[in-house]
């Protein structure tokens, strides 16, 4: 089971709308990332997608790899 921020189901409740899974919307998840690892937020969500990947946790590694990129962005 992985311990990483952006893949827990005990994430802090915000005001924001949820995702349709009942997660955080990827705006809630870039915002705690920048909060967490400042600068390195995107280091740290890749490294987070590729726990996803090789947990075999195919939708989840997408999602991760799309807030990356706006990360990066």
């Amino acid at each position: 089971m992985s311990r990483n921020p952006f893949r827990s189901k005990n994430l802090q409740q915000t005001n924001r709308e949820t995702a349709h899974d009942g997660g955080p919307t990827d705006d809630v998840i870039i915002e705690q990332a920048h909060t967490l690892f400042g600068s390195e937020a995107a280091t740290a969500v890749a490294l987070c997608g590729l726990d996803a990947w090789f947990d075999g946790e195919e939708e989840q590694f997408r999602r991760l790899a799309g807030i990356f990129r706006r990360l990066k962005n």
